[in-house]
């Protein structure tokens, strides 16, 4: 099933990012080039949904496993933070990373935690109005590692927090509306950080932003520069 939905996609975002290149000769028309982007933009957000919702599949039907590896944390996460910066910039939000210098060894799924940082730093980015501010901070909070995301977003009713967990669902219409998503972002990071052994808490007010604290067990990690406490 995979195959048979990621195959015909791919082709279609092959084709459309020749079409955009004008790899074999000017279209001409500058408005056939818009098309191509449309189609190539469109094209990515479906293959990322089709994505999310077999891997969503695979962790409920119990045949999700982690390839577990040991890596640099703060390496992982300055990936992160190059992914979305671009996203960052064309909205004018600040986006700030607090990590040790001397890096943090952990033993996870490198592939998977990298998914997690994303999605939580892309929603971020998207439900933070133009010029205001992310964070991204990795600290240790006792005998655990804390990935901390704090935005100045619009944030949500702490009594609709359970209700985006849930797979499909947005807090109401108005923002499927207003921002591009199927509302797999969060439930697959939440069975993600799960998978790892770990917890992952929102805490949020309408106007005052969203913080998103993901603890992974101590035993993960392997050896870690001068961490400072997660704190409040």
């Amino acid at each position: 099933m995979s195959h048979e939905l990621r195959t015909p996609l791919n082709a279609i975002l092959g084709f459309s990012e020749l079409l955009e290149n004008e790899l074999f000769g000017p279209i001409g028309d500058p408005r056939y080039l818009e098309f191509a982007r449309d189609i190539h933009r469109s094209g990515s957000h479906l293959l990322e949904i089709i994505g999310n919702i077999l891997d969503l599949a695979k962790v409920e039907a119990g045949q999700f496993r982690l390839d577990e590896q040991e890596f640099d944390l703060v390496d992982a996460i300055r990936g992160s933070e190059r992914l979305i910066a671009e996203s960052a910039r064309r909205k004018d939000i600040a986006l700030r990373i607090e990590a040790p210098p001397g890096g943090v060894l952990l033993k996870a799924d490198l592939t998977r935690l990298r998914q997690i940082l994303l999605n939580l730093l892309s929603n971020a980015v998207k439900f933070t109005p133009e010029g205001g501010r992310v964070a991204l901070v990795c600290a240790r909070a006792g005998d655990e590692l804390a990935l901390r995301i704090v935005d100045s977003g619009i944030g949500i009713d702490p009594t609709e927090i359970a209700r985006v967990m849930q797979p499909f669902h947005q807090v109401d219409s108005s923002l499927a509306r207003r921002y591009d998503g199927a509302g797999l972002g969060l439930p697959l990071t939440q069975s993600l950080v799960d998978l790892h052994g770990g917890t992952m808490h929102i805490d949020s007010e309408p106007g005052a932003g969203t913080t998103v604290t993901v603890l992974l067990p101590g035993w993960r990690i392997v050896d870690w520069g001068p961490l400072s406490e997660a704190g409040g």
